[in-house]
């Protein structure tokens, strides 16, 4: 019951006050949040306890007195339109749409709107493995043993992937106004190197990456070799860090619908087929039914006992109508 409790507490952001003072708009959301637990009451609902709290609201776990059935039961403020208007979204659409996509949408049960606050109720869901949710998803800590570096290395197409990519963004070489050849030249000695034999960590495929080309270009300058070094180390830590399931999706302009949920890495990717159900989902929402995936993180999926499968628990901030 912890666990499950620290779960739901992740997907809010925390509400802190610095100096210990009740605000006016502190004391007004406690006011809703109290109108919000009698009006659960009258429903038949015994509250269990709370799971979680923050800046945009509260959830609580429920129980239904006359069934029994527990709930999750998420308490906003009545002014968060954008909020109200994608649960119930899913509520009446998640119905309509593929299994195969609507099952990462969590069960909303019910909308109640009373006042200044509305309850949102929804099925009851558990923690996605700590390993498997930091190697997938963008998070703040990296897990202390995580797997995903190693799976990364043992596939040569993942890791010329990386390094093409770590040499096109290093700032070094772009500082120095490369010709299109000459980065092709350098991509080239780059990603010869670091698949003619396995790595036995990361920091030895930077090594290997670093030595080959430093030989290829002859820098003549110890500055400038240990920017580059830094430079290359930085982008390769990057790209091994980088959540397999994106955050957000591109804006209009970004011209990425087709290859937005790879993150740009889709060898990488492929790597994680726990993910592709989950990120096809989100390209479906986005591309099929105009509603636009965001604030997709650790903190903001769980998993739905007995399927195992992945759900978006906080549907806050997704965006209607992209494409109009």
């Amino acid at each position: 019951m912890r666990l499950l409790m620290e779960n739901w507490r992740k997907f809010l952001t925390e509400d802190e006050d610095a100096t210990g003072a009740m605000e006016p708009w502190l004391i007004k959301k406690q006011k809703r949040e109290e109108d919000a637990l009698k009006d659960l009451e009258i429903m038949g609902y015994s509250i269990l306890g709370e799971l979680g709290r923050g800046a945009f609201g509260v959830v609580y776990e429920v129980e239904n007195s006359r069934t029994g059935e527990r709930l999750a039961a998420k308490v906003v403020s009545s002014k968060s339109p954008r909020e109200i208007e994608n649960y119930k979204f899913a509520m009446d659409e998640k119905a309509f749409m593929p299994e195969k996509y609507a099952k990462y949408l969590p069960d909303v049960k019910k909308l109640v709107s009373g006042g200044e606050s509305t309850v949102i109720l929804m099925e009851l869901l558990e923690p996605i493995d700590p390993q498997v949710a930091q190697e997938l998803f963008a998070a703040q800590d990296a897990p202390t043993a995580s797997k995903k570096p190693q799976k990364i290395l043992k596939d040569p197409e993942a890791v010329a992937e990386i390094v093409e990519k770590s040499i096109e963004h290093n700032r070094i070489l772009d500082q120095m106004r490369l010709t299109p050849e000459q980065y092709s030249e350098i991509t080239s000695v780059a990603v010869n190197a670091a698949t003619q034999s396995p790595h036995s960590d990361v920091d030895d495929l930077i090594w290997t990456v670093y030595s080959a080309v430093i030989r290829s270009l002859d820098f003549q300058s110890p500055a400038i070799n240990k920017a580059f070094e830094k430079a290359l180390k930085d982008t390769v830590l990057y790209y091994f860090d980088k959540q397999i399931v994106p955050v957000h999706q591109p804006e209009e302009d970004e011209d990425q619908y087709d290859t937005w949920t790879s993150g740009g890495l889709p060898k990488t990717s492929a790597l994680f087929p726990e993910a592709e159900g989950l990120m096809d989902a989100m390209k479906y929402f986005m591309q099929d039914q105009q509603w636009k995936p965001k604030d997709v993180h650790i903190q903001n999926v769980m998993m739905r006992p007995g399927t195992k499968d992945f759900v978006i628990v906080d549907l806050g901030l997704f965006k209607r109508g992209i494409f109009e």
